[in-house]
């Protein structure tokens, strides 16, 4: 494999790049939970709210925790984690057979 300076730049920008994305998007969708669940449990349990049941406000730390079990579970299910493709299928009749 050749490997040159110009290659590593590039791709020490994308990891950048790509880390700034997941960071971003983190916080937007935990400012979004945080504030938004305000209003969503006021119409979603009017009386539990009034009751004392239900918190409408959430902390920082509560919607981070949400959002970050969230967006781990969407990117193991929407990447395919436990997919197998065509390369693993014909291992897997080949180990099959062997047996």
């Amino acid at each position: 494999m050749n490997l040159n300076i110009s290659k590593g730049k590039k791709i020490a920008g994308l990891i950048g790049v790509g880390v700034f994305v997941v960071v971003f998007n983190l916080v937007a969708a935990t400012l979004i939970i945080k504030y938004g669940w305000q209003k969503v449990s006021i119409l979603l349990f009017p009386g539990f709210v009034e009751k004392g049941d239900i918190n409408s406000f959430l902390s920082f730390i509560d919607a981070f925790v949400i959002i970050f079990v969230l967006y781990a579970l969407k990117t193991a299910l929407g990447k395919g984690v436990a997919t197998i493709d065509e390369s693993s299928k014909i291992k897997l009749k080949d180990s099959i057979k062997e047996d």
